[in-house]
């Protein structure tokens, strides 16, 4: 879906609508929930820089839903076993248009990501 030199508005007026509008609504919430974040397009999608400059969140849109995902999961607390996926270290909350987005709980795991810091993979590179 992303091609050489997208921005996150090419990428998200590429979803279908109902996606595209979810895609929004999450890209605002991840604005007002994580203090100096930063955004571009890296990995092919949407991602989230934390005020370290360390890429933490990414946004993934498919035909039906959307990927939150989070790039550092093997970071974060997950007692439950929330995240899903089989990558690693990203895993990712699954949020579909219509229903409601749990504020609370994508929040909980948004705020681990403030802390998180750079590690010997993550050279810091603004414009990227």
């Amino acid at each position: 879906m992303a091609r050489k030199n997208d921005t996150i508005d090419d990428y998200i007026s590429r979803c279908s609508p109902d996606v595209a509008s979810l895609l929004e609504e999450l890209r605002r919430f991840i604005h007002a929930t994580l203090p100096g974040t930063t955004e571009g397009m890296q990995y092919g999608a949407p991602v989230f820089l934390n005020a370290h400059g360390v890429p933490v969140i990414y946004l993934f849109g498919s035909k039906k839903h959307a990927n939150f995902g989070f790039l550092k999961s093997t970071e974060l607390s997950d007692p439950d076993g929330i995240l899903k996926g089989s990558g690693k270290p990203s895993k990712h909350i699954r949020v579909h248009p219509g229903k409601p987005i749990d504020t609370i709980l994508l929040g909980a795991f948004v705020r681990q990501c403030e802390s998180i810091g750079p590690g010997p993979e993550d050279p810091i590179d603004p414009a990227n």
